[in-house]
């Protein structure tokens, strides 16, 4: 997943992600039967915004990254820290995690390596949490005149650990909600694909690409970005 995101792609998704994260673990949680754990793992964190969330419901959280870019972005705080791993590497010890998150990530993680190592670090009764969401951009491409040629994926947003019997199956849920961003905010949302980035500094030339989106979606407007979300949330037997 590292090879996806360049130095200039990182900064706009640290500049400004929708708060999407809390509102879909807080649902998510309500499912749990916990709305406060100890240790929380979060893999996958990229640039630590779904780490932050996570810090919302635990008392300490660990989040995990492969991508040294993405990390670079991060910032530790008393409550969280960062480290430069995988999945199927958690450097804790046997049973001390209380809650797993991924968001966004597990459609890139997923293995059994993976369930294999997340059975020895988390207790027995924890809970694990693949959530994701899918914003609703190709209208404001369009608007643009960046549009992209679809192209196929086999990334899958809903993706969960369905037909793992060491997991036990709390809810899976698939919604929307509707979000409303400035035209910088929209801006940085869309400079945060990669495949939106290359689409509109193709467009717009690569200096001054970011000023000219946002002149052109409208200086002091504001957007209503609809969303796409999916979480899934097991307990581990």
């Amino acid at each position: 997943m590292s090879d996806q995101y360049n130095n200039e792609v990182s900064k706009h998704y640290a500049a400004y992600r929708p708060p999407i994260h809390s509102k879909i673990l807080t649902q998510a949680l309500s499912h749990s039967g916990d709305s406060k754990f100890h240790l929380g793992v979060d893999i996958g964190c990229g640039t630590g915004l779904s780490s932050k969330a996570l810090a919302k419901f635990c008392t300490e959280v660990l989040g995990i990254e492969p991508s040294g870019e993405m990390l670079a972005q991060t910032e530790s705080t008393e409550s969280i820290s960062y480290i430069q791993s995988t999945g199927e590497h958690i450097p804790i010890k046997e049973g001390s995690s209380d809650i797993v998150t991924f968001a966004g990530s597990l459609s890139y993680a997923k293995s059994n390596a993976l369930v294999k190592e997340l059975i020895r670090v988390c207790r027995p009764g924890s809970i694990i949490v693949a959530y994701d969401f899918k914003v609703q951009l190709s209208d404001f491409m369009s608007l643009l005149q960046a549009e992209i040629t679809a192209k196929p994926s086999n990334y899958n947003h809903a993706e969960n650990f369905a037909g793992y019997n060491q997991f036990k199956e709390l809810k899976v849920f698939q919604g929307n909600l509707t979000l409303p961003m400035t035209s910088e905010q929209l801006a940085h949302v869309l400079f945060s694909s990669m495949k939106y980035y290359l689409a509109l500094i193709e467009r717009f030339g690569e200096l001054k690409a970011f000023s000219e989106v946002v002149k052109a979606l409208g200086a002091g407007s504001i957007h209503q970005v609809e969303v796409d979300t999916y979480y899934s949330i097991y307990q581990v037997e």
